[in-house]
């Protein structure tokens, strides 16, 4: 046969050539690999890890993969401290710290990269890397490790600067470097290895200023009550799985001591006054914010003119934040006013003496257009007077689902001159005799301008309250706008309750129902000085956190501490549990409120814990499930009678 005759059998069986092979190539889709999660490796050290007399300049750590060293600078801490930060440099896969000064002889230093080097394909870091070497004939082996949390909520402190000072002196903390440094992790944990032996006092800063020292008043503290003396002991222990007395194995660990010290930073009460920021809000509002209270040592007058009862002061409850109300009109009525404001200061010699500052309060309403200005006055002629003016009240009614275990609140928009009560009135909204119930009417001493109305509410009932026009009246004269209006408790059924029996009470404790979130706002508080069953009940189902506050001084709040006098601040432990309230359910409890010395806050919350697990249980079922699909399709491919053990 000629090869032109042959030539379109040869086409065919080339064409078929081409898909047996694209059928052996492709048994399924084409995926990307899987992915690296493997972090770098360290293969090689200069010097070696826990070398002995070392004199470079500089360390080296070589991987078996390219690394990215953004975070190293940030994150290395070198114990004991050097003067000048060390430059970080990378040279194909090794990473070089190079110091800037002479080290110390005979000194064991530490390097803590924490988790700052990663690799550079997936970022996988490698964790918790320290090195370390001597430059003297012996290597340090002493440790001390704890945690750092804040003092007032326990969560965790991460970056918080660790010191370890031999000098001894209360003062050295202030004027001196530390000689060992370690920085907490995101857990607020901390590790000092590779130490000498001696005696130590033990702190934890926020060091805003990098120095290593505490700046006070500025920077928060943490301090342990007595000195540290490091240790080790070797505990020997005897392998009893192993039988017969020729093969008897005894094996052992080290046990470092102290045990692990907890530190709660707070921010120290540095009397320092000054005044913060002064702003006048409106034509008759001024406000003066302070750094610290000035209860009973504020005063405030005008300085070129004379006048009586001119302004009404509404301090906040820290008594750090006035607002000041002008209520004289003829002087709210000028832009710029010049008032002295005086509070006490300490001198130099930490002596009180009374500072006066003078201010300029400014403020100037905007310019309207001039063709509003005609319009509004044709608008006016057009109309006739305009009407008296008066202010609204502001409650916290809503017409349905009023809480059967809340007041009714009025706040006035300014200060009141005189309010009368009889003027207000409530009763069944079916009482067609308006027959007034018996509320009781009290000042609200929490909030300003604010008044309170209390009843023993009946579930599911319509209310009503009026209040007549005119029932009170501001400082300005002005007086209210009639106020009606109906509300509807809810059903008793909707509650639930929390009962919280406690014991080992040993001193007075505050026991606060918290909002559940990161800022955990205070719903409700008692005070507990024996050992009862705490009730908190009328709760809307929600989620809520449990606190206690061990109120040593018996003022009824917390109270931070005092490295100057030596004291700790006042502590507080948690419920570690989100509690779930349920409508018609009481959640029964019992806290032992024995002091926790490691300070635990570990709130779990059940139901969102479960949701996860099964949100985990199905993807995980679908992924399963996906895999059988991708089997079926590839078994699918070989049914052709094409594999790769037929080619």
């Amino acid at each position: 046969m000629k090869i032109l005759d042959k030539l379109p059998y040869i086409i065919i069986a080339g064409f078929a050539w081409v898909v047996i092979v694209s059928s052996c190539a492709n048994q399924g889709m084409p995926t990307g690999g899987p992915r690296d999660s493997v972090p770098p490796v360290l293969v090689e050290t200069q010097p070696e890890y826990k070398a002995l007399n070392y004199g470079g300049e500089e360390v080296r750590l070589t991987f078996n993969e390219f690394i990215i060293p953004d975070q190293v600078s940030e994150m290395l801490v070198v114990s004991p401290p050097l003067e000048k930060r060390p430059t970080v440099l990378t040279k194909s896969k090794t990473l070089i710290i190079r110091f800037n000064e002479k080290l110390q002889d005979s000194i064991t230093y530490s390097l803590d990269f924490k988790n700052s080097i990663v690799d550079n394909n997936e970022k996988n870091p490698y964790e918790n890397l320290r090195f370390s070497f001597s430059t003297g004939n012996s290597l340090d082996t002493l440790r001390v490790a704890g945690k750092v949390i804040n003092s007032f909520n326990l969560e965790p402190v991460e970056n918080a600067l660790v010191l370890l000072h031999k000098n001894l002196h209360d003062s050295a903390v202030y004027t001196t470097p530390p000689e060992y440094i370690a920085k907490t992790d995101e857990e607020g944990m901390y590790l000092f290895d590779n130490l000498s032996a001696g005696e130590y006092h033990v702190f934890a800063l926020n060091d805003l200023n990098t120095d290593l020292k505490y700046n006070e008043g500025a920077e928060e503290i943490a301090f342990h009550d007595t000195l540290i003396i490091p240790s080790a002991e070797y505990h020997s222990e005897v392998d009893t799985m192993v039988s017969g007395a020729d093969s008897m194995l005894v094996a052992g660990h080290v046990h470092f001591l102290p045990d692990p010290i907890y530190l709660r930073q707070f921010t120290e009460k540095i009397f320092d006054q000054y005044v913060k920021t002064t702003k006048r809000d409106s034509r008759y509002q001024c406000t003066f914010v302070f750094n610290e209270p000035v209860r009973d040592t504020f005063d405030i007058q005008l300085t070129d003119t004379l006048l009586h009862d001119w302004y009404v002061l509404e301090p906040n409850q820290k008594y750090d934040s006035l607002t000041m109300w002008i209520a004289d009109t003829a002087l709210a009525a000028q832009e710029v006013i010049q008032m002295e404001l005086s509070y006490f200061q300490l001198d130099s010699l930490n002596q009180i003496f009374v500072k006066k500052d003078t201010v300029e309060m400014q403020f100037a309403e905007k310019e309207d257009d001039s063709r509003k200005k005609r319009r509004d006055r044709k608008e006016e002629e057009e109309e006739g007077p305009p009407p008296i003016p008066q202010f609204t009240w502001n409650t916290n009614l809503s017409s349905s689902g009023f809480d059967l275990n809340k007041d009714i609140l009025l706040t006035a928009p300014q200060p009141v001159r005189y309010l009368d009560p009889a003027a207000i009135s409530i009763y069944l909204t079916d009482d067609t005799l308006k027959t007034p119930i018996n509320a009781k009417f009290a000042i609200d001493t929490t909030v300003w301008r604010t008044y309170r109305l209390s009843f023993n509410w009946e579930p599911e009932t319509s209310y009503t309250i009026e209040i007549d026009s005119a029932a009170c009246e501001n400082i300005y004269g002005i007086t209210s706008q009639k106020l009606s209006s109906k509300f509807t408790t809810r059903a008793k059924d909707y509650y639930g309750a929390i009962n919280l029996t406690l014991t080992n009470v040993e001193t007075p404790v505050l026991v606060q129902l918290l909002e559940n979130n990161d800022k955990e706002p205070i719903l409700a508080e008692k005070k507990v000085t024996s050992d009862k069953t705490v009730v908190f009940d009328y709760l809307s189902p929600e989620k809520y956190r449990v606190k206690v506050i061990y109120d040593k001084n018996e003022n009824g709040k917390w109270d931070t501490g005092s490295f100057q006098d030596k004291y700790q601040p006042e502590r507080v432990a948690y419920i570690n549990e989100v509690i779930k309230i349920r409508s018609n359910w009481d959640n029964n409890l019992n806290w032992d409120l024995k002091p926790d010395p490691t300070f635990t806050k570990n709130i779990r919350d059940k139901e969102l814990e479960e949701q996860k697990r099964k949100e985990e249980e199905e993807e995980r079922l679908r992924e399963q499930e996906r895999e059988q699909n991708q089997g079926q399709q590839n078994d699918m491919f070989r049914q052709g009678g094409f594999s790769p053990g037929s080619m």
